[in-house]
């Protein structure tokens, strides 16, 4: 994921390093040229303009995304105070008069620069928060990607444990219908008066003996009830 917040944070380098120069050398008692000194104060305040403007829509597209409670409490701030610090800008390009003589008091003009300075603090803070925020979306995510592509594994896995299962028992059902065909049949049949059949042969034997045995006695009795011949 692009961590833009990080690249924005590095404009207030941009900001800082050129009115610090300034203060150095006013210091140190040197003369600045008027041109250079334009120059640079220029760079300086189109960094903290390129700030305040990429952290006011990184910031908001993350709230916007992410519905962060934190951040856009931090995203209200920045507007805010941005919107303060714009009012004597605005007064001094409506009269043209430089804004030094709009902040008339010392008290004034040190407390628009510390909000100056306060502001770029916050972009900072609001594009580094809103990185973090976005990274721990994205690991929830890929995460969550990372749970789809395992549990696709897992059942790709089981349907092939399945066939296999399934080919192993049709292989045993066939493998014991082959052993069933190769055992020798039974070698004593069934009686031949009723049919009684039993895989103990012995049980066999004793059935018929008494099966005859009652048959007998049957035809006996039957031919001893028949009339004699005069």
């Amino acid at each position: 994921m692009t961590r833009l917040g990080r690249w924005i944070s590095l404009f207030p380098i941009l900001a800082l390093t050129p009115r610090l120069g300034l203060v150095v050398l006013a210091s140190d008692h040197q003369q600045v040229a008027p041109g250079t000194r334009v120059a640079l104060l220029w760079l300086s305040s189109t960094a903290l303009a390129v700030l305040v403007g990429l952290a006011e829509v990184y910031v908001g597209i993350a709230v916007v995304s992410r519905r962060h409670g934190g951040l856009a409490s931090l995203w209200v701030a920045i507007t805010i105070l941005l919107n303060a610090l714009i009012v004597p800008l605005s007064v001094s390009g409506l009269e043209a008069v430089p804004v030094w003589e709009i902040l008339g008091s010392r008290g004034l003009q040190v407390a628009w620069g510390a909000g100056l300075g306060l502001l770029s603090t916050l972009c900072v803070c609001g594009c580094l928060w809103a990185d973090v925020v976005r990274e721990d979306a994205g690991l929830a995510e890929s995460y969550e990607t990372h749970l789809l592509v395992r549990i696709d594994e897992e059942e790709k896995r089981r349907t092939e444990l399945e066939a296999q299962l399934a080919a192993e028992v049709a292989r045993a059902l066939e493998l014991e219908g082959q052993v069933a065909a190769m055992r020798p049949g039974p070698k004593h049949v069934a009686c031949d008066i009723c049919g009684y059949w039993d895989p103990d042969q012995r049980k066999v034997a004793g059935h018929i003996f008494h099966c005859r045995r009652r048959k007998a006695e049957r035809e006996r009795a039957a031919a001893g009830g028949e009339p004699k011949p005069s």
